[in-house]
């Protein structure tokens, strides 16, 4: 087999492993949003965070050596870790009152707010362009949560997801060229996992048995998305891969519609298109012209 022919399968695979990340989250949202009907939103994240963290430790305990729980940069690694825990719990909150494909679109404006905080905190250059890309997404998001008179607040914890995600991958691509990256998905639970192990206890209500299946599969697939898109980059380039993360966008629209039966109103749909296609251009830029 030659070369050519190698180096295009991984990048396939690559591809593979990433869309099924994404959908792999996107389905879990959608699991999450239906355990917020039945327990308190701190029961629903413990689930989501115990059964992550407990998947992801067995599998780095027998695959990797014992270092990689051992971090070179613990503050960032830890303030990522909070960023994290503050962004899955405003969305887990906003998912018990708005539809998922509402909540998933306003905070995939992340990837854009991540273009602005890169310029604003990196130094990194940032031209008139992409300037023009986060305008048009911004405008993406003010349609999705409709601001006037039939505005809901409850819409505002989803952009403080967006904000918080945003954060959450700048301080990701400062560990880049510090830590592993299966270190950084040790610690990626960690801050939420000690919080919630106190706390539950005051929200802990006996789930039955269909209902603790359903905490299982919620926490698996968010151990599984992780994996699958830090699997991926071993193949190809976070900058490559970037664009097949909206995956879990559109997978949460249809999740959101067929399985939880939410409308999907002109509005979202509007607007999830003008925040992808900001994304993907501001990507393009990135990768292709260096501006």
């Amino acid at each position: 087999m030659s070369k050519s022919n190698t180096g295009q399968k991984s990048i396939i695979f690559a591809i593979f492993l990433t869309v099924l990340g994404g959908a792999s989250l996107a389905i879990m949202d959608a699991i999450s949003k239906e355990l917020t009907s039945y327990f308190e939103v701190i029961q629903v994240l413990w689930s989501r965070y115990f059964f992550h963290a407990l998947i992801v430790l067995i599998y780095l305990f027998f695959n990797q050596p014992l270092i990689v729980f051992k971090t070179n940069a613990p503050k960032i690694q830890i303030l990522r870790s909070f960023s994290l825990f503050g962004a899955t719990l405003a969305m887990y909150t906003s998912l018990k009152y708005i539809p998922l494909a509402d909540a998933a679109a306003v905070q995939f404006s992340a990837p854009v707010l991540v273009t602005i905080l890169s310029g604003l905190f990196l130094g990194e250059k940032i031209g008139v362009r992409r300037y023009l890309a986060v305008m048009t997404a911004f405008f993406g998001v003010l349609i999705i949560i409709q601001p006037g008179a039939s505005f809901r607040w409850v819409m505002i914890l989803p952009m403080i997801t967006a904000l918080l995600v945003a954060i959450f991958l700048i301080q990701t691509r400062q560990l880049n060229n510090v830590d592993s990256p299966y270190t950084t998905l040790f610690y990626s639970t960690l801050v939420g996992m000690i919080i919630l192990i106190f706390v539950v206890p005051f929200f802990w209500k006996q789930p039955n048995y269909h209902e603790f299946l359903m905490m299982c599969l919620q926490g698996g697939l968010g151990a599984i998305g992780h994996l699958a898109i830090i699997k991926g980059l071993q193949y190809a380039t976070a900058s490559f891969l970037s664009p097949f993360l909206y995956s879990q966008l559109i997978v949460a629209s249809l999740v959101s519609v067929i399985y939880l039966g939410d409308p999907l109103t002109y509005e979202i749909i509007l607007g999830s298109g003008l925040i992808v296609l900001s994304g993907i251009y501001i990507w393009y830029r990135e990768v292709y012209l260096a501006n």
